[in-house]
C-alpha cells in the first residue's frame, strides 16, 4: 500500500500564529549609585505581626461587587508594581481594618 497524501479536515490557524514576535528589551541604564536618601525608607516601616497573630482567622462578610473588583485589581496591582507575592486580600483587608480601628480608636 502506498501512503496517501491528505490535507488535515479543519484547515484552521491558531489565532497565537497571527502575533508578532515580541521585540527584544532595551538595555536599561545604569542606575545611580545610592546615596543615604535612598537607602533609608521614607515612612517607617509597619510592625512586623508576631507568628502567633498570623492571618488564620476566617471573618464572612458580604460586600459589594464593586468593592471586591477593586480590591482584586488593588492587590494585583500591588503585586505587579512591588513584586511582592505576599500581598493578598487577606493581607490587604487585614492592613485596612487594623488601620481604620487605630484611627478610629477602636
Amino acid at each position: 500500500m502506498t501512503p496517501i497524501e491528505r490535507k488535515p479536515a479543519i484547515g484552521r490557524r491558531h489565532p497565537a500564529d497571527n502575533l508578532p514576535d515580541k521585540p527584544a528589551p532595551d538595555p536599561a541604564p545604569a542606575p545611580p549609585p545610592p546615596t543615604r536618601e535612598t537607602l533609608e525608607p521614607a515612612a517607617p516601616l509597619p510592625p512586623q505581626v508576631p507568628l502567633d497573630e498570623r492571618l488564620i482567622e476566617q471573618h464572612n462578610v458580604r460586600i459589594r461587587p464593586s468593592t471586591k473588583a477593586r480590591l482584586k485589581r488593588a492587590v494585583d496591582r500591588m503585586r505587579y508594581e512591588t513584586g511582592d507575592r505576599s500581598i493578598s486580600e487577606a493581607s490587604l483587608t487585614d492592613r485596612s481594618i487594623r488601620e481604620f480601628l487605630d484611627r478610629n480608636g477602636g
